[in-house]
């Protein structure tokens, strides 16, 4: 089972929450993809794990032509590259992420459940109309993913929350709901829609 993960943003402890995926991979049998965009302490934290690590694996060709780290008895897949969401996410079982519009709106079309925990701004709206519409549990809160001390307690109580979270995600209500909200999506003409409500509401002197 596949999920993606994408970045959590200006995370402060990115080896905290390194060990809370690899938690959670530990007692499930999920596997993750983890954007980490190109933010360096992430990438810093991925890289000393995978030298202390015998186990890790360097994937030199990817199918986008980037190179990526295999953590975790291969269950975590760590990548900065670009790949297109609407190739990649509807192969995934869910989507954890920060709540973004962009981000938001691919899971949407995918037809994949959200796990969401915001940071800032508008992730919070998405967050809470993600789960208002049925498509993902309760928003996260930043402490359940993102522990700010490299404290097993902290670690172990952020890892079962996720694990909580996905678990609620991958029901089959919000699994259905998901793939009704990607029906509607695909039906929809949004520029011709966006045209006339332009057209309606702007008045055009002729």
């Amino acid at each position: 089972m596949e999920f993606v993960l994408c970045s959590m943003g200006f995370i402060k402890n990115p080896h905290a929450f390194l060990m809370v995926l690899k938690l959670v991979l530990e007692t499930t049998n999920y596997s993750f993809i983890l954007f980490s965009a190109g933010y360096e302490p992430l990438h810093a934290a991925i890289q000393l794990i995978c030298g202390a690590s015998s186990k890790s694996t360097k994937l030199q060709k990817f199918t986008f032509n980037e190179d990526g780290i295999l953590l975790f008895n291969d269950q975590l897949y760590c990548f900065s590259g670009t790949i297109p969401y609407s190739w990649l996410f509807p192969k995934c079982a869910a989507m954890v992420h920060h709540g973004g519009s962009g981000s938001t709106a691919a899971a949407l079309q995918a037809g994949i459940p959200q796990i969401v925990c915001p940071f800032l701004l508008d992730q919070f709206y998405w967050a809470e109309r993600l789960f208002w519409i049925g498509v993902a549990p309760e928003p996260l809160q930043k402490q359940h993913l993102v522990p700010e001390i490299d404290d097993a307690a902290d670690i172990n109580q952020a890892a079962a929350a996720l694990s909580r979270a996905i678990k609620l995600a991958l029901c089959p209500e919000i699994k259905a709901r998901a793939s009704q909200i990607a029906e509607r999506i695909a039906s929809e003409d949004g520029i011709g829609e966006a045209l006339r409500v332009l057209k309606e509401k702007v008045p055009i002197n002729t």
